[in-house]
């Protein structure tokens, strides 16, 4: 239960994905929301591109596209002040992450956008605990139940096929390689189109139903924390 203050905005049930918050926007907007966000996140990575960036707001990148766009930005933000992007976090956030903070509607923002643009002005955020990824032994097993595998860690071992405007694992999944990601052996292959057997290891999305990666063709996406090249395929 979250305890509140006089004045302070009705909490909303929690926790909240960062798709259906925006789907939903108009019911929690307002309101306090804690939200659990697996999603990649576009904002500086190191303490050092902090520093130099000019703008504060984090954008929460959501694989299945929606219609609008999700920021978080700080507890000092106000929506009518000009300069309010410009107020920065004092500490990098970094996926995966729990964050708790009002929902607003920014209409400034979303007439740039030409789409519904929110923020979360969060008061507090912690590091998201995964444990450890769980092994899917093959692309049928989560075919056969997307839902269950939908945003967890896992650890999976296929095709990876790369190059213009293709990253496809097992044809059918959406390789996308997180910044900083961990990388061990090299791919086959220095132009066109490779193939490679390869370990992969990050955060899988199978919302039943959405769809991924270029032009919408892929069933799944995997975040990748960390990659294993384990041959070529000719």
């Amino acid at each position: 239960m979250i305890s509140l203050i006089a004045g302070s905005p009705q909490p909303a049930p929690g926790p909240l994905r960062p798709a259906d918050l925006l789907e939903h926007a108009g019911r929690y907007l307002h309101r306090t929301v804690e939200v659990e966000i697996v999603e990649p996140l576009g904002g500086p990575a190191t303490a050092e591109a902090l520093a130099r960036s000019e703008y504060g707001q984090v954008e929460i990148r959501i694989p299945e596209g929606t219609g609008g766009n999700l920021f978080l930005v700080p507890s000092t933000f106000r929506l009518e002040a000009p300069a309010r992007y410009h107020r920065k976090f004092d500490r990098v956030i970094q996926s995966p992450v729990r964050v708790r903070g009002e929902l607003l509607r920014d209409e400034e923002l979303s007439k740039a956008y030409r789409r519904p643009a929110y923020v979360i002005r969060v008061a507090t955020f912690a590091t998201l605990p995964m444990g450890s990824p769980q092994k899917v032994s093959s692309l049928k097993e989560i075919q056969a139940d997307p839902a269950r595998w939908d945003r967890k860690l896992i650890t999976y071992e296929g095709v990876y096929k790369n190059g213009f405007e293709i990253s496809a694992l097992d044809r059918d999944i959406w390789l996308e390689i997180a910044p900083g990601a961990a990388v061990e052996g090299r791919p086959a292959g220095r132009s066109g189109i490779s193939s490679n057997h390869v370990r992969v290891t990050g955060i899988l999305f199978a919302k039943p139903g959405a769809s991924y990666g270029h032009l919408g063709e892929y069933r799944f996406e995997l975040l990748a924390s960390k990659i294993e090249y384990l041959g070529g395929l000719g």
